[in-house]
């Protein structure tokens, strides 16, 4: 049975599992309006772009824009900027263009709890798995390397009290049979028949 590769199937179909549930989660809450709408305030003396409560200051806001009171811009993704009209209307436009040209900023903050939700239990879920597979095999490991010296030391003894066995075993040192390798000149011989010279 291999354990790690139906723990890793495990894990992906769970992970995809976990990513189909946030998504519908995600869709449902943002169902119906623009997942970035949301009306902005500028402040001058911060310098800064402030979130509003939308439903709480749309009325405000356009009371506001009726009086002269308020400079209004409305931008694609369903966000809205009220500025002080007092800026003049260039400062106004230089600000609603950086307001816009900083959207992926605030999309990201729109959308970081949600990728949050979807990944961190994953790869937690993933590093927990991995860790006890890791120390369950240190375990079969230590359990394995005796069995395996045992047999690598007791191989020789066998092939040195039984020569015929001895005659076929293929894992000699020098990488060919004895019997093949006794077929060569025998290096005593050899000695003997220089010494007559």
């Amino acid at each position: 049975m291999n354990w790690s590769k139906g723990l890793w199937r495990v894990w992906l179909s769970a992970a995809l599992l976990w990513g189909a549930v946030i998504a519908a989660f995600a869709a449902a809450d943002l169902h119906g309006h623009h997942p970035f709408a949301g009306l902005y305030a500028y402040s001058d003396a911060r310098d800064a772009f402030l979130p509003q409560h939308y439903a709480a200051d749309e009325a405000v806001v356009e009371d506001g824009v009726r009086r002269g009171v308020v400079a209004r811009t409305d931008f694609p993704d369903g966000t809205s900027l009220a500025a002080p009209p007092d800026l003049g209307e260039e400062r106004v436009r230089q600000i609603a263009e950086r307001f816009w040209a900083e959207r992926w900023a605030r999309r990201a903050e729109v959308l970081w709890p949600w990728g949050l939700g979807a990944t961190v239990p994953p790869l937690v879920l993933l590093l927990s798995g991995a860790l006890i597979l890791w120390i369950a095999r240190g375990f079969g490991r230590a359990n394995a390397a005796p069995e395996t010296a045992m047999e690598e030391t007791a191989a020789p003894e066998k092939a040195e009290g039984d020569a015929p066995k001895a005659a076929f075993n293929t894992r000699s040192a020098g990488g060919l049979p004895p019997f093949i390798r006794s077929l060569g000149p025998d290096p005593k011989r050899r000695r003997v028949l220089g010494e007559g010279r």
